[in-house]
């Protein structure tokens, strides 16, 4: 059986040591939030607002000295998000953030929460000036790639 893309992360951050993430649940994470719930060596840290998760993604990361990590929703959890991402950005503190988002096939149809005012499904270019990368991943077998 082909293991989900959700689950497929979770052995990813697990094996890059990874202890914590913070977040917010939202429909476009709801297959992360089941990975994680499976994972033995992964807390899942469930806050209310998406600036708390930055913000404490930033502590986390700080005081461990390793990558915080947190998961968002598209739309407003990107950009609720941006204020605590760029504070760990500006100070060099190691963070990574994972947005789900809406199935392509409705990019540019205004599904519920797509930022789409002047691009199709690039909401992610609200963090390029100020973070190291940033990417939309399309096709599953494209994540390998990216998460190293």
């Amino acid at each position: 059986m082909k293991k989900l893309v959700s689950d497929q992360i979770v052995d990813y951050l697990e094996r890059r040591g990874v202890e914590y993430v913070f977040g917010l649940c939202g429909h476009t994470v709801i297959a992360m939030l089941d990975a994680f719930s499976r994972s033995t060596k992964l807390r899942y840290i469930s806050v209310r607002h998406e600036q708390i998760a930055a913000t404490a993604a930033d502590g986390y990361a700080r005081v461990a000295h390793k990558a915080g990590v947190m998961i968002c929703h598209l739309g407003p959890g990107l950009t609720n998000a941006t204020t605590g991402v760029a504070n760990a950005a500006f100070d060099s503190i190691p963070m990574v953030v994972i947005a789900g988002d809406v199935p392509s096939y409705y990019y540019g149809k205004h599904p519920h929460q797509e930022v789409n005012m002047h691009c199709d499904g690039s909401q992610y270019d609200i963090y390029k000036p100020f973070v190291k990368r940033a990417w939309r991943i399309d096709r599953p077998e494209a994540f390998p790639e990216v998460l190293d």
